[in-house]
């Protein structure tokens, strides 16, 4: 039986997991959660095999629980379930020590298989992240600017791209104003960028909208 942990902030999502997950006699759904903070919180008291994670969590980042997790406890194996599609986050996430990654848009059987896949000790990887850790491995020249940004950074500049005031993107990610205002000017500061249409322009050129 291998214990799972869900870790998403929409409480229709995680019970759709785990009625997707139920199916299977060796899975067991012992914990879901609504934010980073709850997970690490019941991580102290029970440790699945696998966490399912999304990168969109209120307060701390996806990608920061994954890092401490991994710090913690390094045995623990994550599935990232994202609505980034892969060529955004895939990359960073496997970095930080996923096993895997899966767009929401996945269907079903997809998840089992990278569920038993990682399961087994191996890692879930797409043609397409394959693809993607390809050209990364044979890339020429420096890294592109927006590859020099914090995750979160990176986050940011996604909403900054998908048009979102400075007060939406500080209510999505369950930050204060300031907060959001100062991780804006570190991101023109890093790309050596002037304003919001500089940004928007290279966010187009380099296809990195958000979907």
């Amino acid at each position: 039986m291998i214990n799972i942990a869900i870790c998403d902030d929409h409480k229709i999502v995680r019970e759709g997991l785990k009625s997707i997950i139920s199916v299977f006699n060796d899975f067991k759904v012992i914990a879901d959660v609504e934010s980073g903070e709850a997970l690490i919180k019941n991580l102290l008291t029970q440790q699945p095999e696998i966490i399912v994670l999304d990168l969109s969590l209120p307060g701390r980042s996806g990608l920061e629980v994954l890092k401490q997790i991994k710090s913690s406890y390094p045995d623990i194996k994550v599935l990232v379930l994202s609505m980034y599609p892969e060529d955004q986050f895939a990359i960073r996430t496997l970095k930080a020590g996923a096993s895997g990654y899966l767009h929401k848009d996945s269907p079903p059987e997809v998840l089992v298989e990278a569920l038993r896949t990682i399961a087994n000790g191996g890692e879930y990887l797409s043609s397409k992240i394959t693809n993607l850790l390809f050209k990364e491995v044979n890339s020429k020249g420096g890294a592109k600017p927006h590859k020099t940004l914090s995750d979160r950074e990176y986050e940011v500049l996604l909403y900054i791209g998908a048009g979102k005031s400075i007060s939406d993107i500080a209510n999505q990610l369950s930050l204060s104003v300031k907060t959001i205002s100062t991780y804006r000017s570190r991101i023109l500061e890093k790309m050596d960028m002037d304003n919001n249409s500089d940004l928007v322009k290279y966010i187009l050129l380099h296809d990195l909208e958000m979907q």
